[in-house]
């Protein structure tokens, strides 16, 4: 176990090397007593773990050894509003850390903190590699055109880039991250914690829990000790989602140790796998012969399992375009409206929605999926039987979609326009 002395709890803005790791306990005439007056806060805490990475010590029976961080407060899109993990860092073996801080004299953090972490883990599986370097950049204002390896290669002067990136794409595809909830004193069991995350679901993950004890001496240096209050369970997960990868039931296999990152897809049967490589097959057709007659729209890209997104401005971030199997069998596009901002949203669009048929030929419909929390749909959808063979279904798609984003894109840059 490792602690830190700070002269004052404002040296976290001291280079690391002014400050010696303390191994020892406090000399004569140097008992510690707890700080207790809120001298700090939890943006203290994420810039104190930011610039020492050295104190988050949770897991690292599991391997994961050091971390690198890359950015804090970084900003994670979603229907309704951008939030905005605490830390993010990287390990070593290209496994992607999120850390959120809550100190737990705020009664809410008890209630929240577990959703918000998982909210986050499941936002950033949508994101690629490429997304999130060109959104370290454009935060970070750096011009590398890998900025995770290149922050990654300060701290192991070794490593090989192609491995490392293909071991960063993985975590992002797989969910394979490391959640650590840090805080000044943390009130949870492992089984409360466990049952949280059966309930929210999303793929092979790992969360750790950091307690970071904060002591003073008698002579006004500050000491910070980190600890792990709970051993750490590692949960596999298979989870099925909605069209708009929302999770829709949670199967929870027998307890076994986490695989290696590279072998997760073995835990689904050969057909799955054979009908998975046909869908993306289909997918990447689309995305490769669908053209927009909007200049500024960008090319679309996979989702899950037979959709793909479609991106557009905020706040909507992204158009769904899908093939469905089972009782209802459809091939369509839609747009998903979340929580009061999108309840406000959609309403806009429902209420024109006849003007909105006659200006893209296309029988939009909207479709509410709850009212508390709000959920809704705008969208085309077709019955696939429909259509003959799969080449019909993608010339539909392609001429849809084109119809589609001509909508809505005006209507965005307009609605942004009034908003400043």
């Amino acid at each position: 176990m490792s602690a830190l002395l700070l002269s004052s709890l404002q040296d976290i803005a001291t280079p690391l090397r002014r400050h010696p790791l303390v191994r020892n306990a406090p000399s004569v005439g140097e008992s510690p007593t707890s700080v207790s007056a809120p001298a700090y806060d939890e943006r203290w805490l994420r810039d104190l773990l930011f610039r020492h990475p050295e104190l988050i010590v949770a897991d690292r029976d599991h391997g994961l050894g050091d971390i690198v961080p890359l950015c804090c407060e970084l900003p994670l899109p979603r229907a309704g509003g951008t939030v905005f993990a605490d830390l993010l860092g990287v390990s070593r073996s290209g496994r992607l850390v999120v850390i959120e801080c809550k100190l737990w004299r705020n009664p809410q953090a008890r209630r929240e903190v577990l959703a918000q972490i998982l909210e986050y883990a499941a936002l950033l599986r949508h994101w690629s590699f490429g997304d999130l370097s060109s959104t370290l950049r454009r935060k970070l204002t750096l011009v590398d055109p890998n900025p995770i390896f290149a922050a990654a290669k300060l701290r192991w002067p070794d490593l090989e880039e192609a491995p490392f990136v293909d071991a960063v794409t993985r975590s992002l595809r797989l969910g394979n991250f490391q959640l650590i909830i840090a805080g000044d004193g943390i009130r949870s069991d492992t089984h409360a914690i466990a049952e949280h995350l059966n309930a929210q679901g999303g793929g092979l993950a790992q969360l750790a829990l950091l307690e970071i004890q904060i002591w003073q001496t008698t002579s006004g240096n500050i000491i910070v000790m980190p600890t792990v209050p709970l051993r750490t369970e590692v949960l596999q997960q298979r989870v099925l989602v909605d069209l708009g990868g929302m999770p829709l039931y949670l199967e929870t296999p027998e307890p076994i140790s986490a695989p290696p990152a590279d072998t997760m897809e073995n835990v689904v049967d050969p057909d799955r796998v054979n009908r998975r490589g046909i869908n993306r097959a289909f997918w990447q057709r689309f995305i490769d012969e669908v053209q927009f007659d909007h200049a500024d729209q960008l090319a679309p890209r996979h989702g899950g399992d037979n959709w793909v997104r479609v991106p557009l401005p905020d706040p909507l971030g992204w158009l769904t375009a899908f093939r469905s199997t089972g009782s209802r069998a459809e091939v369509g596009l839609f747009l998903t409206f979340r929580e009061e901002d999108g309840q406000a949203l959609f309403d806009e669009f429902h209420n024109d929605i006849a003007e909105l048929r006659g200006e893209t030929g296309l029988d939009l419909v909207a479709r509410l999926k709850s009212d508390r929390p709000f959920h809704a749909e705008l969208g085309v959808f077709r019955p696939r039987s429909d259509f003959a063979d799969e080449g019909q279904q993608l010339d539909w798609l392609c001429h849809a979609a084109n119809r589609f984003v001509s909508l809505i894109r005006p209507r965005l840059s307009l609605m942004a326009e009034a908003a400043e």
